[in-house]
């Protein structure tokens, strides 16, 4: 049993050390509200794959399938989320709850927009799209709306353009072709697959140039 919780220890410092090894000013592997600033990407990393994951990667290979904006506010701490009940501020520590791995700690990895960023404005316009339905479909220019779209749609620099483009959505694997576990959604509500469309994924804004991802809960 001694040897098994070494092992899971040592596992658990791996993961952190992958995505926390270029740390600037967060350190530690606890969670410490003073290390999140406001607009913080806060990535959800999932021990098992799932079709999102299937379908896109995240940095360093991590199963990212869930973005949310870190918000805080004079009496309380938010992740600022689109989740199946539309865009809502979650309370910081009921989202780290949600977001707990076998180990019982949250698996979640931040990532902080290191270029040109107005993020008085961005938190703005990503606060005006409170109350607004989930995307199921990941629709491109609708009224209802995704978690990474939140965080694209959200993101403007002093110029007020968008600090992250949209990318070709992607349903496929790493040969090409189209889930089965896509198709099969789609089909059901007799739709077909946006494969292509413009749009954005989690794993991709983890991976773009202008986040660094710096820190693992």
């Amino acid at each position: 049993m001694r040897l098994k919780k070494i092992v899971s220890n040592l596992l658990l410092l791996c993961f952190i050390l992958l995505v926390g090894c270029s740390a600037d000013s967060f350190q530690g592997d606890d969670i410490s509200l003073k290390n999140l600033h406001e607009g913080d990407l806060m990535f959800v990393v999932k021990e098992t794959s799932n079709p999102i994951t299937d379908a896109t990667q995240g940095i360093d290979g991590l199963k990212i399938d869930h973005v949310a904006i870190y918000h805080h506010t004079d009496s309380a701490d938010y992740a600022l989320e689109a989740i199946g009940k539309g865009v809502v501020l979650t309370p910081l520590t009921a989202f780290l709850n949600r977001t707990k791995g076998k180990e019982g700690k949250p698996l979640v990895a931040v990532g902080r927009v290191i270029v040109d960023c107005d993020i008085n404005t961005s938190m703005k316009r990503a606060l005006s799209y409170l109350g607004r339905p989930y995307d199921h479909f990941y629709m491109p220019d609708d009224k209802e709306i995704y978690c990474s779209e939140l965080v694209q749609k959200s993101f403007v620099d002093h110029h007020g353009l968008p600090v992250f483009p949209t990318i070709p959505m992607s349903f496929h694997d790493k040969d090409g072709k189209i889930l089965d576990s896509w198709k099969q959604f789609y089909a059901f509500y007799h739709r077909e697959v946006p494969e292509g469309e413009p749009g954005t994924n989690p794993g991709q804004l983890s991976r773009d140039k202008a986040v660094k991802v710096t820190y693992a809960f």
